[in-house]
């Protein structure tokens, strides 16, 4: 029978509106048998998820997103780190820094969004993070503040690229984020890789070291499964998969998991043992 794992999903750690024990909880629910949390530039949830597991009928591991920065393609990039040390030299070192960077960020956003009249604080924005901020929680006080109504609408009027209140992101390059992970012994993953660029652009990653692809994301159409999953192929790359599950009232709430066979899961389960 195919099992049914989650690899990409998201707690208030970073943007997402679960704690790790209600993540748990939902994914319980969906038939979630291996889950994997992927917070954004952080580890913090790892406890809470360990300690949710022990009374729940579910398997989890600690994973990681890293939001990259770069020219072209390379600022659409995020990195999934599965089986590395948390513990290695450096690596909470670096999310740290990543996260201070993501302040420096929003600060400037929200210094945007208030030369175009709309009265933001930073406090609005930093007051629904519990850690790693980014331009969700900026959406997430534009709509307590009613100027918008979701997430979504915010994005598309002041926080994507082109739009007023947009700021490059200030995260590391590609190459620097597949190395940190890389070092701590884990394996790195090119999340939602719709978003990444033409086939060029996923080269250059591979060449840096990537070692897998989310060819499974639940986004995907059914020609960009195949498509991936035949880049995976040819270059024997890991295939990893996720809901990019990110909570109520996100627009990214769809049942957590994604169905491996035996063979598949097998796979996984060799890349995430680590953590």
């Amino acid at each position: 029978m195919p099992k049914r794992v989650e690899l990409h999903c998201h707690s208030i750690f970073s943007d997402g509106t679960l704690t790790p024990a209600e993540l748990v909880s939902r994914a319980v629910k969906n038939g979630v048998e291996l889950l994997t949390l992927t917070d954004h530039d952080s580890i913090s949830g790892g406890p809470d998820l360990f300690a949710a597991a022990k009374t729940a009928d579910i398997d989890v591991r600690l994973g990681i997103e890293i939001n990259c920065a770069g020219a072209g393609a390379a600022d659409r990039v995020h990195i999934l780190g599965y089986g590395f040390n948390p513990q290695a030299p450096g690596f909470a070192e670096h999310l740290g820094e990543f996260r201070e960077r993501r302040v420096v960020r929003s600060r400037r956003i929200v210094e945007n969004l208030r030369a175009l009249g709309i009265a933001i604080e930073f406090e609005d924005v930093k007051s629904g993070a519990h850690e790693t901020l980014g331009r969700p929680h900026v959406a997430d006080a534009l709509r307590r503040l009613g100027v918008v109504k979701s997430r979504k609408e915010a994005f598309e009027r002041f926080l994507i690229k082109g739009k007023p209140g947009y700021v490059e992101s200030m995260g590391p390059s590609p190459a620097e984020a597949i190395a940190l992970i890389r070092d701590a012994g884990g394996t790195a993953c090119l999340a939602h890789p719709q978003t990444a660029g033409k086939e060029t652009d996923l080269d250059e990653l591979h060449r840096a070291g990537l070692q897998g692809i989310e060819a499974l994301y639940a986004g995907h159409t059914l020609s960009q499964l195949r498509a991936y999953g035949d880049y995976a192929a040819s270059r024997a790359l890991f295939v990893c998969g996720g809901s990019d599950f990110h909570g109520p009232g996100t627009g990214r709430e769809e049942r957590l998991g994604i169905e491996y066979d035996d063979a598949g899961y097998a796979a996984v389960m060799e890349r995430i043992e680590t953590c």
